[in-house]
């Protein structure tokens, strides 16, 4: 799974479409679930090994997830889409396409 949308990468001109999930580390005592998601040019050019040209890292509320103690891929990809930003704004994944 991944989602495919165009972000441009830090005000560069250049664009990153494809975002996968690359790392997740749960600490069960603490309730925390953090994930990072990578931005690449393309699908090809991730499966080609090429480097990715964004990260984006996330931290959940391992209690909020629909099953805290599975951690599916697609729960984690949802969470994802529907954080918020600091103000509220929505996530930036929330138009996304899955993938």
């Amino acid at each position: 799974m991944a989602f495919l949308i165009p972000l441009e990468i830090n005000d560069t001109g250049a664009f990153a479409e494809y975002w996968r999930l690359t790392h997740v580390q749960v600490d069960r005592v603490a309730g925390i679930v953090e994930a990072q998601l990578h931005g690449y040019h393309d699908e090809a050019a991730r499966r080609a090994g090429k480097s990715p040209l964004q990260r984006y890292s996330y931290r959940f509320d391992q209690a909020a997830m629909d099953d805290p103690y599975t951690l599916a891929v697609e729960d984690l990809y949802q969470a994802i889409r529907h954080q918020t930003g600091p103000e509220g704004e929505p996530s930036r994944f929330a138009d996304a396409t899955d993938i």
